[in-house]
């Protein structure tokens, strides 16, 4: 499947660093839009709050995609691409992988995909901001595609492990950058309480009491994530008050 909503110019590496690294120099570039780089062999590749993403040499999907947005974004929503590319690789999975919905696929608050209560991708977003509005945005996607030996505390897994198909890392890959690209078409066409709505309804725990470790209070609590606000915020109830939490703020303890 290379059938895509907007051409790319894909970049593909035989080793980097890291992807998303890379993708910086081509923030300023006013030539073309959505730059692809693309490795097999990613060896320092970096997730949210600046931890190592760990990937075997071939065996998963390490890639990183350059764009400008068509519709402005203020600062303050800065929160929606990730929306976008979460929604994406939830729909790319379930619609052409879990058809019979055997398995169980969430989102995990901001942006990592669940399955089986495993972890087999994660997304690190970098913006670039000009007078207040979203320039240019980095995605580096890492997805765990035939990869099978994990240590114990990443809690991950891959579709392979999960799936048991004959997958392709090239088709994975274009079906993604398709679903990515015709996520955000809908998301400049219905606007977005539309995207906002189904990253909600596929929220992982959603409605289910959990418990989550404060940063900033050294503390732990028993809480039930209830929504996303419109800025991006994560809206747990917990003794029947609701408290909002960015990103860095707060962990998830996966019992």
């Amino acid at each position: 499947m290379k059938k895509l909503i907007w051409p790319i110019n894909l970049i593909t590496l035989k080793k980097i660093h890291s992807t998303n690294q890379y993708a910086k120099k081509y923030i300023y570039n006013n030539k073309y839009n959505w730059i692809v780089i693309w490795t097999m062999n990613q060896t320092k590749g970096i997730g949210m709050d600046k931890n190592l993403w760990h990937t075997e040499k071939r065996k998963n999907l390490t890639f990183s995609i350059v764009f400008k947005p068509i519709k402005t974004l203020h600062v303050k929503k800065i929160y929606i691409t990730n929306l976008v590319i979460s929604n994406a690789i939830h729909k790319t999975l379930s619609k052409c992988y879990n058809r019979n919905n055997k398995e169980k696929i969430w989102i995990k608050w901001p942006n990592d995909i669940i399955i089986n209560n495993k972890k087999i991708g994660g997304i690190l977003i970098e913006n670039s901001i000009f007078s207040k509005k979203i320039h240019t945005i980095i995605v580096g996607i890492g997805l765990n595609v035939f990869q099978k030996q994990f240590q114990k505390e990443w809690n991950a897994s891959s579709l392979k492990e999960i799936f048991n198909l004959n997958l392709d890392l090239d088709s994975l890959f274009y079906k993604i950058i398709y679903f990515f690209q015709k996520e955000y078409l809908l998301f400049t066409i219905h606007g977005e309480k539309f995207i906002r709505d189904y990253y909600i309804n596929h929220l992982y725990l959603k409605d289910k009491t959990s418990i989550f470790y404060i940063y900033k209070t050294n503390h732990y609590i028993s809480g039930t994530i209830r929504t996303i606000t419109d800025q991006g915020f994560l809206v747990i109830e917990s003794n029947k008050r609701l408290y909002f939490f960015y990103h860095k703020e707060i962990k998830f303890l996966i019992l």
